[in-house]
């Protein structure tokens, strides 16, 4: 039975709790959980049987094997180099953080010297293993194409105050993934696992704003010199959090899920 703490207890903390409980008891056990407002935690941690903690030191001394972020990529900095310094695996659902090469170099280090694990969930989409394999043939090409309601972009840095409009459907943004994620923090994860996956040099973000659209899509062309895929996926925002896809919490379960399993799907 393996142990994990959860940082984060917002709406993709809750859908993880809630289920990971039913659909992993098999394999793991929830011992703690850390959020920024300790009420928060306090009242999921109640409604699973489990304890809330005040602080990362009180986190990592229940001695979980497995850290899961949901907090947001400002966190992810703060706490994920103790947590894989300490020997936890960590999966990291905020990998917008990673854009900076800087911090992801530091993590890798520092799970390399601590012989731990960076899990980096498929999030709101799939295919990383097919977006891997075309990279390892050379010469990948990958464009991202995001397209979401206003009231998933607005207040996005961006957008600098401005709201976006009601009544008809605009192109937000095109270029890099840096400039995205800077520009979009909480909309864009799934570019920066793309890129993770690919060559961040042979990547194009485009962000849309449709008024019409009850869901979050997410398009995902990658091609190289003998092949092309594509992937398109749509999922509700979760209502309590429009600017996150509850696939994003399911994905991580589905991850737990097949580390634990004696056959593995990749």
């Amino acid at each position: 039975m393996r142990t994990i703490a959860v940082i984060g207890c917002g709406a993709l903390g809750t859908i993880f709790c809630q289920n990971a409980v039913k659909l992993l008891s098999k394999d793991y056990q929830i011992t703690s959980l850390l959020a920024n407002h300790f009420e928060h935690a306090q009242t999921l941690a109640q409604s699973i049987g489990v304890t809330a903690v005040h602080s990362a030191e009180e986190l990592l001394a229940t001695n979980p094997d497995i850290v899961v972020e949901f907090a947001g990529r400002d966190a992810l900095k703060q706490y994920g180099e103790k947590i894989l310094s300490q020997g936890c695996d960590l999966v990291a659902v905020s990998a917008g953080a990673l854009a900076d090469e800087s911090f992801k170099e530091r993590l890798i280090e520092a799970a390399r010297l601590a012989g731990s694990r960076l899990y980096i969930p498929n999030g709101a989409i799939g295919g990383l293993d097919l977006m891997q394999t075309f990279a390892l043939m050379g010469n990948a090409q990958l464009t991202i194409g995001n397209t979401k309601a206003p009231k998933s972009l607005n207040g996005a840095p961006y957008l600098k105050g401005q709201n976006l409009p009601e009544d008809q459907k605009v192109t937000v943004f095109t270029g890099s993934v840096k400039d995205a994620i800077e520009g979009f923090p909480k909309n864009v994860n799934v570019a920066v696992v793309a890129t993770l996956a690919t060559d961040p040099d042979q990547v194009q973000v485009t962000i849309q704003s449709d008024p019409t659209t009850e869901v979050n899509t997410h398009h995902l062309q990658i091609k190289n010199d003998l092949m092309t895929a594509e992937i398109t996926i749509s999922s509700k925002p979760d209502p309590r959090n429009p600017k996150s896809s509850t696939s994003t919490a399911w994905s991580v379960i589905a991850l737990l899920k097949n580390l634990a399993s004696p056959i593995r799907f990749y």
